[in-house]
């Protein structure tokens, strides 16, 4: 019994004698309350942080886009994931967040508060603009790539124009041509009317010169030969 009280209190002693290590640097050091405190509030302060970047970022992907569909990519895998942003064109966006964050950005941006009723599961938003055909052909390609997978890649729904779209509304969407195909469209219309107007005005003196050579032959009345040529 002596030989163990001896023992504890040469124990006591080398943690607080003379001879003892810091407290703040030994293996007594105990830490004060707010420092046992201090990491967990400032992983806090960081985690929100955090969440209030990704909410900007989706605001502002909302305050330029002309739709956004949401689509599970739990079982895609990363390489595929990065082949999609490489598909999809130059201004559209793909951004994976939490669900509860895209409600958040779409409650603050007029129009978009149809999104939340898609944002179920895991979800990756697809932000498009100008090329919505381009847009849908590189996600399709994805959802082809595991139809057959034991995850598959399945459209949660979109919103446009502060709509939701079904995805039968989502087909209809993706068949819209592109800017740059309306605008080959357009530059094709405005080049054939210049042709046909030369047309057209070619044929005037053609028409005029056979009139006034039958007036002067006088085959017929010129009120006849006007009717004619009408």
């Amino acid at each position: 019994m002596e030989g163990t009280m001896s023992s504890a209190l040469g124990a006591k002693r080398s943690c607080g004698g003379v001879g003892a290590m810091s407290r703040s640097t030994g293996p007594c050091a105990r830490p004060s309350r707010g420092a046992r405190h201090q990491p967990s509030h400032v992983a806090l302060a960081l985690t929100k942080e955090r969440k209030t970047e990704v909410v900007t970022k989706l605001k502002s992907e909302l305050e330029t886009s002309t739709a956004v569909v949401g689509f599970t990519f739990k079982g895609v895998s990363v390489p595929d994931l990065e082949k999609l942003r490489g598909d999809i064109p130059d201004d559209a966006s793909l951004v994976v967040a939490k669900n509860t964050l895209m409600k958040r950005a779409a409650d603050e941006v007029e129009g978009w508060g149809e999104v939340s009723q898609f944002c179920k599961g895991s979800n990756a938003f697809l932000f498009l603009r100008e090329d919505l055909k381009t847009g849908f052909k590189g996600l399709r390609t994805l959802e082809d790539a595991y139809k057959k997978a034991d995850e598959p890649v399945s459209l949660n729904g979109g919103c446009c124009d502060g709509d939701f779209l079904s995805l039968d509304d989502i087909k209809k969407l993706e068949k819209l041509p592109s800017k740059l195909e309306l605008i080959a469209k357009v530059a094709s219309m405005v080049n054939q009317v210049p042709t046909r107007l030369a047309v057209g005005v070619k044929q005037v003196p053609t028409k005029l010169a056979i009139g006034v050579k039958k007036v002067s032959e006088g085959d017929a009345e010129p009120a006849d030969q006007a009717a004619a040529q009408a």
